[in-house]
């Protein structure tokens, strides 16, 4: 009886392997797919624990302005720049009349300041 059973879940694993075998390893034609998710897991860690300390979000609005928080605070943490100074200049600018929103994304955040 053990025997059918692992055998069982041995079966739907390899049925599993075999369906999404592209898929799976997709990672070996592209040297630039991580082999794993953790820079994803790392990254909504933090998320995922704000949704469970402030017993979720109250809204849909609330957890799309959540989401559209971290997902800049984490672009700017992936950029490895300060979060601060982004801050600082993404409203410096704003307070400029700065309108190219575009070009304020956290990689151009120093190249739109001189362009405003």
């Amino acid at each position: 009886k053990d025997s059918e059973f692992r055998s069982r879940y041995y079966r739907e694993a390899l049925n599993y392997l075999n369906r999404f075998w592209k898929e799976i390893f997709t990672y070996l034609d592209d040297g630039e797919l991580p082999i794993d998710n953790s820079l994803a897991e790392r990254t909504i860690r933090k998320l995922t624990t704000q949704r469970n300390n402030s017993l979720h979000y109250g809204s849909d609005a609330g957890a799309e302005m959540a989401a559209t928080y971290h997902s800049v605070i984490g672009t700017v943490k992936l950029h490895g720049s300060s979060i601060w100074n982004f801050i600082g200049t993404f409203f410096k600018n704003i307070f400029n009349g700065c309108r190219d929103y575009v070009n304020m994304v956290p990689d151009k955040i120093t190249w739109a300041a001189s362009q405003c």
